[in-house]
């Protein structure tokens, strides 16, 4: 790809990102019960000042909320921003939980806070966000990576509120509230089996890449 249609890929992903609710889709489902690909739940809990609660996924726009990109064996370990955000009930949304579908292998995470600058200067400002890595194994089909608690800086809004611009990286941290995990799994998956917990954990050597990654039984 070149320069110039590399430019506008991410200018069309930037402006074009939406937010979705539902389950996966009849073919995912199909790709999870064969062991190509497991359901992943991340819940995200924000702060702003004055330890403020901030809800992370309350805008229909990508680009207004709290947004990732992943990285894995194919993009060589180095995050794409993923162009929606996807959430199982708008109940879930509100407490701050969202799902990712993926095949097993050894995947990135990396987290960004609403754009309230330009597309080049949020574009660098993506490629220096943390990354945390995320191990799912051939026989996962449903994974919860943890509780990621974010504290932000905000703005105000000209309507009311705020508006989250910038995460203190170094303050963000990941908890384990896996009852609350299988909880959800068991109102918005019923059928879906076990959740196994699987904690993100940030980067901090080098890039190492599987695809797939074993079973942890064998």
């Amino acid at each position: 790809m070149t320069a110039r249609l590399f430019l506008v890929a991410l200018l069309v992903g930037f402006l074009s990102g939406c937010a979705s609710t539902g389950l996966p889709t009849e073919e995912e489902r199909t790709a999870i019960g064969a062991g190509k690909k497991a359901i992943v739940l991340l819940r995200v809990q924000c702060t702003i000042e004055n330890g403020q609660p901030y809800e992370p996924f309350s805008r229909e726009v990508v680009d207004d909320n709290i947004s990732f990109g992943m990285g894995s064996f194919r993009t060589g370990g180095e995050p794409e921003r993923l162009p929606s955000l996807r959430f199982l009930s708008p109940e879930s949304r509100k407490n701050g939980w969202t799902y990712f579908v993926l095949p097993p292998g050894t995947h990135y995470l990396a987290v960004y806070p609403p754009r309230r600058s330009d597309v080049f200067t949020y574009a660098r400002l993506t490629k220096s966000a943390p990354r945390w890595r995320l191990d799912i194994s051939e026989d996962a089909r449903l994974v919860y990576a943890g509780t990621l608690h974010i504290t932000g800086q905000s703005d105000p809004l000209i309507i009311g509120g705020r508006i989250m611009r910038s995460i203190q990286n170094d303050e963000t941290s990941i908890t384990n509230e896996e009852d609350l995990a299988r909880t959800l799994s068991a109102e918005e998956l019923p059928g879906s089996g076990e959740v196994r917990t699987v904690l993100l954990k940030l980067q901090e050597g080098p890039t190492i890449l599987h695809a797939p990654l074993p079973s942890p039984t064998r």
